[in-house]
């Protein structure tokens, strides 16, 4: 799938997303906590230097929190037979979960449990690959349509959303997470614009000391629209339920 490609200066701030599955076959007389769906969610992208980026919610998170990671947020759509597209086995959870409010939450947000950040390596040097195992009972917890109504035989095509390629929080950076940020901390902000703006100040938000911060080891955003996501060609997977 193409896609204009953002530059910084000579890096490429581009992501391509892929879904790779190693379990084509759904064994429906597995036990219901038996791992039955395994989706493997790969990027990568073509610039010289790694990126990482918050995931929390994407296709990217892989459950380090259960009622915030991308399964339950909708990183996947509903599962669809590819015999009768409204037979659908539907992963996310379709309301409104109430999260509460987090007045003592730590202003670095890698200490916050219910994000998560990955690095993505700089070309040659691999990819992000993420997994997502679903047992039975996960498969159908949120669907209308239950195991007992799936068809022995039938196939379903799994994808990913592509409004959840990347995080809502939209947080990313130049750098590894192991190299050039370890042991730093990150600051929710854009880092400033030419003008000295930043693009996620909320009104009446004190403007933060960018240049204090970062001489104490706080990292700040590059600007959230700079960084794109999109799916590359195999974007979808086929898989088959058995007995």
């Amino acid at each position: 799938m193409a896609a204009a490609e953002a530059e910084s200066g000579s890096d490429c701030s581009h992501l391509t997303v892929s879904l790779t599955t190693h379990q084509p076959r759904i064994y429906l007389s597995s036990l219901p906590s038996d791992p039955v769906l395994s989706l493997t969610v790969h990027t990568w992208h073509t610039g010289s230097q790694p990126i990482t980026l918050c995931t929390a919610g994407s296709v990217l998170d892989n459950g380090h929190h259960a009622r915030h990671d991308g399964i339950f947020r909708g990183a996947f759509p509903p599962l669809t037979s590819t015999s009768d597209p409204t037979r659908k086995i539907q992963l996310h959870f379709s309301g409104f979960p109430n999260y509460g409010s987090q007045p003592d939450a730590s202003p670095n947000l890698l200490e916050r449990d219910y994000l998560r950040f990955e690095t993505v390596p700089s070309n040659g040097e691999g990819e992000l690959a993420v997994t997502h195992e679903i047992s039975l009972e996960r498969l159908f917890r949120y669907s209308g349509l239950t195991k007992e109504a799936v068809k022995v035989g039938e196939q379903f095509t799994v994808r990913l959303n592509p409004k959840r390629l990347g995080s809502t929080e939209g947080w990313w950076t130049w750098g590894s997470l192991n190299r050039e940020l370890s042991g730093k901390k990150v600051a929710r902000w854009e880092r400033p614009d030419s003008e000295g703006e930043i693009g996620n100040l909320m009104p009446g938000e004190k403007t933060p000391d960018v240049e204090k911060m970062e001489k104490e080891g706080w990292v700040f955003s590059e600007p959230f629209h700079e960084l794109t996501l999109t799916a590359g060609e195999d974007e979808a997977v086929t898989v088959e339920f058995v007995e």
